[in-house]
């Protein structure tokens, strides 16, 4: 299993939720994680230029919506740029950061599971 999952919004595609009443996106199944216990949703940000110490969540994975902002995601050997719309999925394990770019606040919504 990789460390981490990225995939935009945009290509998530809607379906029936509550037997029709609604439609909703399946952003992360549980079979995209390794754990069955959901342990916090936060909502966040980043002033730009700020970045998370680098870090891991032992036996909780980590999913990160970006709902506004630009910079990079940055997991144990790999750098990603990530915008407005981008999901990531970390493996308890791995170590990552985000950071907000210079002229870009970033605000996401933040899952361990």
């Amino acid at each position: 299993m990789s460390k981490f999952v990225k995939t935009n919004l945009s290509d998530i595609p809607l379906e029936d939720a509550h037997g029709g009443a609604g439609k909703r996106q399946m952003v992360i199944s549980s079979e995209q994680v390794t754990t069955k216990h959901l342990e916090a949703i936060t909502k966040g940000f980043l002033k730009p230029g700020e970045k998370y110490p680098l870090h891991t969540h032992e036996g909780m994975d980590e999913i990160c919506i970006v709902l506004k902002g630009n910079g990079k995601f940055y997991c144990e050997n790999e750098m990603l740029e990530y915008h407005e719309g981008d999901v990531f999925s970390v493996h308890s394990t791995a170590e990552h950061t985000y950071e907000a770019t210079d002229d870009s606040e970033f605000y996401f919504i933040r899952v361990k599971v």
